[in-house]
């Protein structure tokens, strides 16, 4: 299997902690896999002490660097290195705030080839919705946060056309899974946490949802996709 560990955007506050945690998910998935894989990590703050660190890493083939002012998608749509994501078999889409808890990279594997979710994402403590911490086994979402997806290189593909330039922080387009008829899912099964509040602009961050919802949608505003999409279209018993 070929995998590849895919950080969106890395640095600014809390770098110390994001080391932690990003050298702690390594680790973990090293030890759950027990082979070597590759990582793509987008710097928006210069971090050469912690490139030469992750270099070090013996179970690190290939290390993937883009370097970019911005925030979230400025980073990862402009990304040169994203023509490589095809070389692999599976790729985990992590936040670099999100720490791994609980975690089979193999047994998400089999849940998602199973039940073909396209976007598969564990449990996430510390999420801002209840649904993505409350259940037990398999839920298929019509919208799931975006804090850790396990994709194929065609999901991460789909995945990034969802998301604009203009709507940087990535506001909304997550709940819209469903409306997309894209099969998302969490597994109640696997744990990881959300460490670090956000940062998030809301001031900005709202109004560049809307638009993205009256651009490329018949939806007005989030309530309105709310009431036609519940969160949880299905609970499977594994």
């Amino acid at each position: 299997m070929k995998l590849l560990y895919y950080l969106p955007a890395f640095g600014k506050n809390n770098l110390d902690v994001k080391y932690d945690i990003l050298i702690h998910n390594l680790t973990y998935i090293y030890n759950n896999i027990n082979t070597s894989f590759d990582i793509c990590i987008n710097f928006y703050t210069i971090c050469d002490d912690i490139k030469i660190k992750l270099k070090s890493l013996h179970f690190i083939n290939n290390f993937y660097v883009y370097e970019k002012e911005g925030i979230l998608t400025e980073l990862f749509l402009t990304n040169p290195n994203n023509k490589y994501t095809s070389n692999y078999d599976y790729i985990l889409f992590v936040l670099d705030d999100v720490k791994i808890k609980e975690f089979d990279l193999g047994k998400l594997i089999e849940v998602k080839q199973k039940y073909n979710i396209e976007f598969l994402s564990p449990k996430i403590l510390g999420s801002t919705h209840y649904f993505m911490n409350v259940y037990t086994d398999l839920t298929i979402n019509n919208f799931l946060e975006v804090y850790l997806l396990l994709f194929t290189p065609a999901d991460f593909v789909k995945f990034c056309s969802l998301y604009t330039l203009e709507n940087k922080w990535m506001w909304g387009v997550d709940f819209l899974f469903g409306h997309y008829n894209i099969k998302a899912g969490v597994l109640n099964t696997y744990v990881a946490e959300h460490v670090l509040p956000s940062n998030s602009d809301h001031n900005t961050a709202r109004p560049l949802m809307d638009d993205y919802f009256k651009t490329y949608t018949k939806y007005t505003c989030l309530e309105d996709i709310m009431n036609s999409f519940p969160p949880i279209k299905e609970t499977i018993l594994l």
